[in-house]
């Protein structure tokens, strides 16, 4: 299955799950769902998640109501033919439907994920680069000229001792020694 079928199929099961919806609405309120207004949802009483006055807002409207439905398709194409595309042979009509399913959930799920994913990354390669650079300073405060592999072009004193103390030079004693073809090798 290529990825463009599976997304309409993951579209498909967003429509799905947003029919479902207006079911609920039009069975719960009596009403088509972009005329309930937030007032008569629950009883009006005092959340967490609910800002003084929204409570008794006027309802959205149906342009409103609509583009979130159609938000709510793309998202779940989206979704689905990313995993269409990453995952091909595993993917059929089933599981590209089941997928836009949940699309919408998975997607909020992880963007609550992701500030935490990005600052434990982030804080964890930090880490290292700011170890390895108090290694390296620390080796080369203790005398040795060549702390790293890595470093081994760097001496402290240079040619015929023309660098004063603290300052790195290069030594141009050391030929380069990589091939044409990038990699290492003799010159």
């Amino acid at each position: 299955m290529d990825w463009f079928m599976a997304a309409a199929l993951g579209a498909a099961g967003g429509a799905s799950m947003e029919a479902l919806d207006f079911i609920r609405a039009v069975k719960w309120h009596h009403q088509m769902p972009w005329n309930v207004q937030s007032d008569t949802i629950d009883p009006p009483q005092r959340r967490a998640d609910v800002r003084p006055g929204e409570e008794n807002l006027p309802a959205p409207g149906w342009k409103a109501y609509w583009l979130a439905a159609v938000l709510r398709l793309f998202v779940s194409g989206t979704l689905t033919g990313a995993v269409a595309a990453t995952y091909p042979q595993s993917t059929n009509p089933l599981v590209a439907f089941v997928i836009g399913l949940g699309a919408l959930s998975a997607v909020q799920q992880a963007t609550t994920l992701a500030p935490l994913m990005v600052k434990s990354a982030s804080r964890a390669a930090l880490g290292g680069v700011v170890d390895e650079a108090q290694h390296q300073t620390q080796t080369l405060l203790q005398g040795n000229p060549q702390p790293d592999p890595g470093l081994s072009n760097i001496s402290l004193s240079g040619p015929a001792g023309s660098a004063t103390a603290g300052q790195l030079q290069p030594d141009t004693s050391v030929v380069a020694q990589q091939g044409p073809t990038s990699e290492g090798g003799a010159a």
